[in-house]
């Protein structure tokens, strides 16, 4: 029985080896697996990417459109004090409540450098760079505080 059994292992051993049809299925159903494992990890990059391009979008937007806070805490609060209370260097008068059109005037006036003491050359440094709406924005967040 023993020899009856490796007999047949043998033969269909011999068959699948001599026969040209049982290999290429194996090669091609081994290639088409290994192609949609690639097409499936494409569409997985796709759709990663497309998530990765709408954060990007998001963020961008979001950098686009501060806001007065964030622009004070970056431009102004080192030396008017993160409550615009502080005089600045000692040299100035602290801004806290000053009203929103005067802070738009003195800002425009350190920006063309039409205003301004012994702090203007600093003042012109920070407030050159600023466009209308983020003076704005700053003047409408200085006179909250």
């Amino acid at each position: 029985m023993k020899k009856t059994i490796l007999f047949s292992l043998t033969l269909l051993l011999l068959s699948a080896c001599s026969s040209e049809q049982t290999p290429e299925k194996s090669t091609d159903t081994a290639i088409e697996h290994k192609l949609d494992t690639v097409k499936k990890a494409q569409k997985n990059v796709d759709a990663l990417n497309a998530t990765i391009d709408q954060i990007n979008t998001e963020t961008k937007a979001q950098t686009e459109v501060p806001n007065g806070a964030t622009l004070y805490a970056n431009k102004c609060a080192s030396c008017h004090g993160k409550d615009a209370k502080k005089s600045a260097l000692n040299n100035s008068a602290p801004i806290a409540g000053w009203e929103s059109e005067r802070l738009i005037t003195v800002l425009n006036g350190y920006k063309d450098g039409s205003y301004g003491r012994k702090m203007k050359a600093i003042m012109q440094g920070q407030s050159k760079p600023l466009s209308d709406q983020e003076i704005e924005l700053l003047s409408n967040y200085i006179s909250s505080l």
